[in-house]
């Protein structure tokens, strides 16, 4: 009879490990399978983590992507949903997620790990500065201000920071 740990102490062991341990304890059996899966979910995993370079190669398919451990100094090969991975633009990153764009401007999340792919609305419905939350088929319009120069969000605000360096806050907690 196999030893089993309980599924919260796993997660707090997988939570330690770097993304391609992580990988690879998922792969042992089905019970860790779901504690990795569970671990990834919840995003409860170490951070931050050693940074991964991901690259495409066309001559080894079109949604295969790969991602370079700096820690381990290796390569691993990831097949990615559609559309097209090297045919994407990378916009930029966050928490292990990328934002990409295919050759309609469309926009995408995809996380590399775990495969998952968040399609976002479309950019015909974007005017000026807007949000989309999980879900919705279009972007939600805020407040007319223009000029922006970078913005972030952190536990429901939009900070929005203009040319002239006025920081505007968004609440996106409530309705618009």
């Amino acid at each position: 009879m196999e030893p089993k740990l309980p599924q919260e102490i796993l997660m707090e062991i997988f939570a330690l490990l770097e993304t391609p341990d992580l990988v690879r304890a998922g792969s042992v059996c089905c019970s860790w399978n779901s504690t990795y899966t569970s671990t990834c979910c919840f995003r409860r995993y170490k951070w931050p983590q050693t940074p991964c370079l991901i690259y495409t190669s066309e001559s080894a398919g079109d949604n295969v992507a790969f991602i370079y451990s700096l820690e381990e100094k290796r390569a691993y090969k990831l097949t990615l949903p559609e559309p097209p991975i090297h045919r994407r633009y990378l916009i930029g990153s966050s928490n292990g997620w990328l934002v990409t764009a295919d050759e309609r401007s469309e926009m995408h999340l995809v996380n590399p790990i775990t495969s998952e792919q968040i399609s976002l609305p479309s950019v015909v419905t974007i005017e000026q500065l807007s949000f989309a939350r999980l879900g919705d088929e279009k972007w939600t319009w805020l407040p007319p201000h223009s000029n922006f120069e970078d913005c972030i969000y952190k536990d429901g605000l939009l900070y929005a920071v203009t040319l002239l360096g006025q920081i505007i806050t968004f609440d996106l907690s409530g309705t618009v």
